[in-house]
């Protein structure tokens, strides 16, 4: 795949939708309506975490660490400022807002050396999106909140984007994990999930293992296919990563089969009776 990482070029609608379903990532530049996302985010970190949040492991034990972020995350996704964000960047491209739904905002938090510890393991498996019961067609958008490295962000393996591999995802079952409540679904709410619950990930050692990693600012957003298999990096040495995403599907192009074709998700149930419209009701009175 040449030239996987690509500058938004102002493609609409379903032309955007398109490139992102042949399996090109986009880089969205920073926008008042991103800057948005990221001030109210970041601003409400540092109250929680300190004025230095990326050093807050210096500070600030695991056990908190994880409390604190579980009370954002839940913050963050029932956030009306961030899902007039979400539908703000729909009509940026072009996209009918109406015409799409969500999985809202999630608050991302990788530590350095998070990756030794085990009931953190879920975070680093080499997965699709679409391997938790997600439509074909889901884009998921994902921003940093401070500049990020190469070194610190996750990487794509672009050679399988339509290639099947090795993976457990038949045991993952949509209805199954969102009987248990909420806090699976907003992620990473139960410390002892990452032991317990089934977490699809790659089942196979990769003959092939082109990994492409990207570094970008606050406020810009990596934009991408659910199909893509991608890894966290991990953090061996330096601060803590702190980012924010959500998800989109069109529903027409749902209702149409479009999107990259499914090569190896076998996860049952359907994770689109999960997410929510774009605009809500409160936001349209």
């Amino acid at each position: 795949m040449v030239d996987l990482i690509q500058r938004y070029d102002g493609q609409t609608d379903a032309e955007f939708r398109s490139v992102l379903y042949s399996g090109t990532v986009l880089v969205m530049p920073a926008s008042e309506s991103t800057r948005r996302i990221r001030e109210f985010c970041w601003d409400r970190i540092c109250q929680v975490f300190g004025d230095d949040p990326r050093g807050a492991t210096r500070r600030i034990d695991g056990e908190t660490l994880f409390q604190k972020a579980g009370l954002l995350r839940r913050e963050f996704y029932q956030s009306e400022v961030c899902r007039r964000g979400i539908a703000d960047l729909l009509r940026q491209t072009g996209c009918d807002v109406d015409d799409h739904r969500c999985d809202p905002v999630r608050l991302r938090v990788i530590t350095e050396g998070g990756h030794h510890n085990p009931a953190a393991a879920p975070v680093y498996y080499a997965h699709r999106d679409t391997w938790y019961s997600n439509p074909q067609c889901q884009i998921t958008w994902w921003m940093p909140l401070h500049r990020v490295e190469t070194t610190e962000t996750f990487s794509f393996l672009p050679d399988y984007f339509d290639r099947a591999v090795g993976n457990d995802s038949g045991g993952f079952d949509y209805r199954q994990w969102t009987s248990k409540g909420t806090d699976l679904k907003i992620g990473w709410q139960d410390a002892d999930a990452g032991r317990r619950e089934l977490y699809p990930q790659l089942r196979e050692s990769l003959p092939q293992h082109r990994r492409i990693a990207f570094e970008a600012e606050p406020g810009e957003v990596i934009v991408f296919s659910g199909q893509h298999l991608h890894q966290t990096v991990p953090i061996e040495q330096g601060e803590t990563r702190l980012s924010v995403d959500f998800r989109t599907v069109c529903l027409s192009d749902h209702r149409q089969g479009a999107g990259p074709a499914n090569v190896d998700n076998h996860s049952t149930g359907d994770a689109l009776a999960g997410h929510v419209p774009v605009v809500s009701a409160d936001l349209q009175q």
